[in-house]
């Protein structure tokens, strides 16, 4: 059963190439025009099944790092004044101590 069908897929496709060769130039080139555009189609259309577990893989993955993120800002501005490095706020950013005096590279 197996064999058959097959060997029945070579023969239609030995079919088509044989054909697809005998077309004129002008017709061969809409022809391959147009299984370029369904195979581009279905090419898409397959991103599209597989690619919603990437992105929701990728979604979750966001979430999680900014949920560390917060949490780790939070616990370093609930810290004790002197556990902090030193330094000053300048609106919204803080500038600690050790940033101010550039080192030498050498």
């Amino acid at each position: 059963m197996l064999h058959d069908l097959l060997a029945a897929t070579g023969l239609g496709l030995c079919i088509a190439l044989a054909v697809h060769m005998a077309l004129p130039h002008r017709a061969r080139a809409r022809v391959d025009l147009l299984l370029r555009r369904i195979g581009a189609w279905l090419q898409a259309q397959l991103d599209r099944l597989t690619g919603w577990r990437r992105r929701q893989r990728q979604t979750r993955a966001a979430a999680l790092e900014a949920e560390r993120v917060i949490r780790r800002a939070r616990e370093t501005a609930l810290r004790e004044p002197g556990d902090r490095p030193a330094g000053e706020w300048d609106g919204n950013v803080y500038r600690p101590k050790s940033f101010d005096k550039p080192k030498k590279p050498h």
